[in-house]
């Protein structure tokens, strides 16, 4: 083990990923299981805790350090030196809201200051870690970026000059739809390569939203949860490419999924709707999608006659079926019996399925 190559570790070592310890007691082993192990252990921005964001302001560069002594921010670290890594440039997971909430906790706790002082210190920190951010990370493959109140001003580091080679190569974005336009619009012009896009509307749809969906060339998954009505949604799905393979829509139904029919490459679908008749189903009934192998109805379901007919077009090549847990007994037309007999029939391939009376 001692003489395994850099690669050949960290092909070993991604596996302890989600097992600390383990990956801790690697890293005392001697300086290459280290260094492979720091690699993996700073990757995921989701599990920095307040102390990670302690080194990682030891990590700042001293033009940032000094905005922060020159508007009286001190923060303790664990060293005064700069640290033996780089830890910001091996982030590749990063959530802008963990960003501010550890840094709000971690500020908290070292200063006893005003409501208002609170907000604009970690507004000032918050902005020199994001610009680190942007200027070490050298490819972010997720980013998650949910607006709430706490976050009253306007997080600007996709205007660094730094975030067009850090955002480029972007794989995976994770937001609400009313973050301000000029994210949007940046990130239209930076990230073309975004693959999984998971979208929450919430209050309102910004304009650009619509122009950074448009601006993917290999869109494949889009998840969008709705939580309020907006005029604007019919453009957003307009705007989806007919290329995508996972469909994945949560909240309440607003919306006709007719929309679904023109996604005929799909191999995922699932439905998770709150209240509400599942509005549109009608018309996929009719619609064969060739590669469909996962249909999932977390909660409302179709009419029975509409779901009958749709698994007669479709119910050849499914491999996994999940029917409503909550309301299954509320589908218009239902029947038990007939609704198993109906699915064993039309369903031959089945490797997993589960209904509202559990796995069959």
């Amino acid at each position: 083990m001692s003489k395994l190559s850099f690669d050949c570790l960290n092909d070993i070592f991604e596996y302890l990923e989600n097992d600390k310890v383990t990956l801790y007691s690697c890293i005392l082993v001697n300086r290459l299981w280290c260094e492979v192990s720091v690699r993996i252990f700073w990757r995921n921005g989701w599990n920095y805790s307040t102390s990670n964001y302690s080194t990682l302001i030891a990590c700042l560069p001293n033009e940032s350090k000094e905005v922060l002594i020159k508007n009286g921010i001190f923060i303790s670290t664990p060293t005064s030196k700069f640290p033996i890594f780089n830890y910001a440039s091996f982030c590749k997971i990063l959530s802008i809201n963990q960003v501010h909430c550890k840094l709000r906790k971690l500020l908290k706790n070292q200063h006893s200051v005003s409501f208002q002082d609170l907000n604009n210190n970690v507004h000032i920190v918050e902005r020199e870690i994001h610009k680190m951010f942007m200027n070490q990370i050298s490819s972010l493959k997720r980013l998650a970026f949910f607006k709430d109140q706490k976050m009253s001003y306007t997080v600007t580091f996709t205007f660094y000059p730094e975030s067009k080679e850090c955002l480029k190569n972007l794989s995976e974005l994770s937001c609400n739809s009313n973050i301000s336009s000029e994210f949007f619009y940046q990130l239209s012009q930076i990230c073309h390569n975004i693959k999984l896009l998971d979208i929450t509307i919430e209050n309102y749809i910004s304009d650009g939203l619509s122009d950074l969906i448009l601006a993917q060339k290999n869109l494949k998954y889009y998840n969008m949860t709705q939580y309020d009505e907006d005029e604007k949604i019919p453009l957003l799905i307009e705007s989806l490419p007919n290329t995508l393979i996972k469909l994945k829509l949560y909240g309440y139904n607003y919306i006709s999924l007719s929309f679904i029919s023109k996604f005929i490459n799909l191999q995922e679908l699932l439905i998770s709707i709150y209240s509400g008749d599942i509005c549109g189903f009608e018309e996929l009934q009719n619609i064969i999608f060739p590669h469909l192998r996962i249909l999932n109805f977390e909660f409302e379901c179709p009419k029975y006659e509409e779901f009958i007919k749709f698994l007669e077009n479709n119910g050849k090549n499914l491999k996994v079926l999940h029917v409503g847990d909550n309301h299954i007994e509320d589908i218009e037309g239902y029947n038990e019996n007939l609704l198993n007999l109906a699915i064993v029939k039309l369903c031959p391939n089945l490797r997993n399925l589960s209904t509202g009376f559990g796995m069959i």
